[in-house]
């Protein structure tokens, strides 16, 4: 049987979706046969923390590596409002 990997604590992580949304891996636990792990936000405005299973974090995050960071990005507004008229150009 394959050994499992497992994600270090403390390693950030960044939402697929929208890399804006960052959290810290805080904890880990094992729940109904099935690996959790705590993670918190690093927004300012937090949003507090949640356990989700290794599943769930391999499919909906990647790992922030030290060369994102030192990459100058768009304030979240920014992001957030190209998602928004790049949805609308689309429909138009």
């Amino acid at each position: 049987m394959a050994q499992k990997q497992e994600i270090d604590i403390g390693l950030s992580i960044y939402n697929k979706e929208n890399k804006d949304l960052t959290y810290t891996i805080v904890d880990k636990k094992e729940m109904n046969g099935i690996l959790h792990y705590l993670i918190e936000s690093r927004a300012r405005a937090s949003t507090g923390s949640i356990y989700l299973s290794e599943f769930a974090i391999k499919e909906r995050f990647n790992i922030l590596k030290e060369s994102d960071l030192n990459v100058e990005t768009k304030p979240s507004v920014s992001n957030l409002y190209s998602k928004i008229t790049d949805s609308v150009n689309k429909e138009s």
